[in-house]
């Protein structure tokens, strides 16, 4: 079944509609997970290849998406093509954008999308670190404009990090919450904006350590995953580095930990662990997760390091 070259007869279905605005790898896993939750979408890019390209791309990837709410050819049936990001956007519940990662490319086109969608309409950029304020910088109303970047690919991983400029109504953010979730995502909201925001300024810190320890004759390419996957991945997909570190503390917690094991673990990748940090850290982490809940949250770790530990040897990277 092909995708339908034009959406002058699209199909209404109960979730309304949204545009997809760029179909590269990342916009066409948005189409594919939107298609798949019961959207209608719209999809402009100016490749002359676009109605294959999202063909091929919900062939493969709609099977893989949790909690997919249609068969698969229903789902492919509301996926159509616009020729222009005014025809997408009309009418549209909200506009995902997943553009070239430039400055200029987004001010412009969020300048055309506010002037072509509804009021209410969500405009919601993927961007990897080009924060919201700088985005919108040509917008009429730039608080209309929120941050939803996706760990690739949006079709499985959870993640949403919703952000935005300090101007924009809480309302406004709760809204692009709420739609996250109703696709399926697990949404979390920036309290300020951050270049790069948070999930890919962690990841990059590990990355540079990483590069920086191969490239220094420590550990080979391999071996170094083997050490994450087999170490730190597993203890961070159950609890995160923060709550690990703080049932690692045990009664004094996170605090506790820090002040004993890490500061001399700061320093030796030339970092300063201040006790002002320690404090405010500790006290933050006890706040989060109380004592009282180490128990529950012990339990919790354990039966899900289990898990991934069981899928892990059931299913070993090839050699």
């Amino acid at each position: 079944m092909s995708v339908n070259p034009s959406i002058q007869d699209q199909q209404t279905v109960s979730r309304g509609a949204v545009a997809v605005i760029g179909a590269g790898v990342i916009g066409q896993s948005w189409v594919t997970l939107f298609a798949a939750h019961g959207f209608s979408v719209a999809v402009q890019d100016p490749r002359p290849d676009l109605a294959e390209v999202l063909d091929a791309a919900l062939a493969e990837w709609l099977p893989q998406v949790p909690g997919l709410v249609d068969d698969p050819a229903r789902a492919r049936a509301r996926v159509q093509v616009a020729a222009t990001v005014e025809e997408a956007v009309t009418g549209v519940r909200a506009v995902q954008e997943a553009g070239p990662e430039t400055v200029d490319f987004k001010r412009d086109l969020w300048a055309r999308v506010e002037a072509a969608t509804p009021a209410e309409a969500l405009l919601l950029s993927s961007s990897s670190g080009i924060v919201a304020s700088d985005q919108a910088a040509a917008m009429t109303d730039p608080s209309r404009l929120v941050i939803g970047h996706p760990f690739n690919p949006p079709h499985v991983l959870p993640l949403i990090e919703v952000s935005a400029a300090s101007g924009t109504p809480q309302q406004r953010i709760d809204r692009a919450l709420a739609f996250y979730r109703e696709v399926g995502k697990h949404p979390v909201q920036l309290h300020r904006e951050s270049a790069g925001f948070v999930a890919n300024r962690l990841q990059m810190a590990l990355v540079m350590e990483a590069i920086r320890l191969v490239r220094a004759g420590v550990v080979d390419v391999r071996d170094l995953d083997d050490i994450v996957t087999h170490s730190l991945g597993i203890r961070w997909a159950a609890v995160g580095p923060l709550l690990a570190f703080h049932l690692g503390g045990g009664p004094g917690g996170l605090g506790h930990l820090l002040e004993h094991i890490g500061k001399g673990l700061a320093a030796d990748i030339g970092q300063q662990l201040s006790d002002e940090d320690i404090t405010a850290v500790g006290r933050a982490a006890a706040e989060a997760y109380p004592y009282d809940r180490f128990p529950a949250y012990r339990e919790t770790r354990d039966a899900l390091q289990s898990a991934i530990i069981a899928e892990r040897e059931a299913h070993p990277l090839p050699s």
